[in-house]
């Protein structure tokens, strides 16, 4: 039934990809599409319909929601996404199909969440209880706050932001929630220039808002406020099966593949295959534009690599072959200990463990390190989340301890990054010096299933184009 079950979505999905061209434009106004960090939401993923989104959404309100409200203890959660300033950069503005609005989720029991917009507009107003506010409205609720200011002129307002709490008190009131989480930080650290820019914004409530919806609730409930960080954090980081056929659907994370076929061995520049760099026979690293590709040249393409055989060669020298053979080895370790789980703390150290069994050093700095052993092949992780802009968990010494401490989740999708160096001894002697070395990063797109550490598309990027 599980097949059954996962061919269907996979084929429903694939329906909701129609009309794509149509849709781009209103995408990019009403969400924001187009920035990388994003993941399967990036502009350039023809595969994200409006209609996709919606139904991931609906299926992450139905799954994820329930479970990590539960998990953290936490009865109503409010999210304010203040318009006219940060709104276009919210990490939940994807989760929640809106640039700005009051967004209140509750726990009434059962098998789903309350979800109700107090104020603002949404992309899929279906996929809520209540909507009010400028929005078309759904099933209860049904009026403008406009209308509601015409009716009651006796009502002085503060501030035009004011409006968007009227009446919370009374509806917070009626389900009496014991916690109530607010998306505030006050744990989480994030050091200046951090790449978890975005994260950092879940701490997206102003000073004013803040102010504003401590009155609004009234002290017995404003008593009862707790930082959102830990749940938001939660709730970006796990995924559901729809969200997963899609990332393998368009394979965001594959790195864009380079066209070797036309490469004529004292012809072609770097420039017309599209950039990246070459180590030459002796170990000289090019990349100039203007460099024209020679025999004996290892290519590395961002993405794919080539080697152009020398007269006489039939296959690649033996120290690119060994220098493949512990990439292949490297990738199996990984693939065989990244599990639902463990943290990303735990997994890091498991897969420290597996490396020095096998022979290799893990060091935690991308660069290659001399005073280690040069016999053998070094490696360093940096397996961040991907997807919507975290980095946790992060399977990885760099980052706060935080990202560490995070548990990996099912469906939890993550770049495969890692790099790889190995001395070659050939090339010192060319050079007459120390430290030559072959080196790659690999930035793969990976989910964790129940199978462990998967890549849910063809994989390029691990093999090397002979060229004759």
């Amino acid at each position: 039934m599980n097949k059954v079950r996962t061919l269907l979505l996979f084929l429903c999905l694939l329906v909701l990809v129609q009309g794509l061209n149509a849709q781009r434009q209103y995408r990019r106004l009403m969400w924001g599409i187009g920035d990388a960090n994003y993941g399967i939401f990036d502009d350039n993923n023809p595969y994200a319909t409006v209609d996709m989104l919606n139904h991931i959404r609906k299926e992450r309100f139905h799954l994820i929601l329930p479970r990590v409200m539960r998990e953290k203890n936490i009865d109503m959660w409010i999210h304010v996404i203040r318009p006219w300033s940060w709104g276009g950069t919210d990490p939940l503005r994807y989760e929640f199909g809106s640039k700005s609005g009051v967004f209140i989720f509750t726990d009434r029991g059962g098998d789903r969440i309350e979800r109700v917009v107090f104020e603002g507009e949404v992309e899929d107003p279906s996929a809520y209880d209540i909507v009010r506010g400028r929005s078309k409205f759904v099933n209860q609720e049904n009026y403008e706050i406009m209308e509601y200011v015409a009716e009651n002129p006796d009502k002085v307002l503060e501030s035009e932001l004011d409006l968007r709490f009227i009446g919370l008190r009374d509806f917070v009131a009626e389900r009496n929630p014991k916690r109530i989480a607010v998306n505030t930080i006050e744990s989480l650290s994030f050091p200046e220039g951090s790449e978890t820019f975005t994260m950092a914004l879940t701490d997206g409530i102003s000073y004013t808002d803040y102010l504003q919806l401590v009155k609004a609730l009234g002290e017995k409930y404003a008593e009862r406020m707790v930082s959102a960080e830990y749940l938001i954090l939660d709730y970006l980081s796990r995924r559901v099966a729809s969200e997963v056929v899609l990332y393998g659907t368009s394979g965001n994370l594959r790195e864009r593949a380079r066209k070797f076929s036309k490469i004529v061995p004292g012809v072609t520049t770097l420039k017309e295959i599209g950039g990246g760099s070459v180590i030459d026979k002796d170990g000289r690293r090019r990349n100039r534009g203007n460099y024209v590709i020679q025999r004996g040249d290892y290519i590395d393409g961002w993405g794919r690599r080539a080697y152009v055989l020398q007269k006489g060669e039939t296959g690649l020298p033996p120290y690119i072959q060994k220098f493949w053979e512990d990439v292949e080895k490297i990738r199996d370790i990984l693939r065989k200990n990244i599990k639902v789980g463990p943290t990303a703390g735990e997994t890091l150290e498991l897969l420290i463990q597996k490396l020095e069994e096998e022979g290799f050093v893990h060091h935690d700095r991308q660069i290659y390190d001399r005073y280690l052993d040069p016999e053998k092949t070094q490696v360093a992780i940096d397996s961040h989340a991907e997807g919507k802009g975290i980095l946790a968990p992060r399977i990885s010494h760099l980052g706060p301890k935080w990202h560490w401490d995070i548990k990996i989740q099912l469906f939890h999708t993550f770049a495969i990054e890692y790099f790889v160096y190995m001395a070659v001894p050939e090339w010192d002697k060319a050079n007459n010096s120390t430290g030559q070395r072959l080196y790659v990063m690999f930035h793969d797109g990976g989910v964790v299933t129940g199978r462990g550490m998967e890549i849910p598309y063809p994989e390029q990027s691990r093999e090397i184009q002979i060229i004759q």
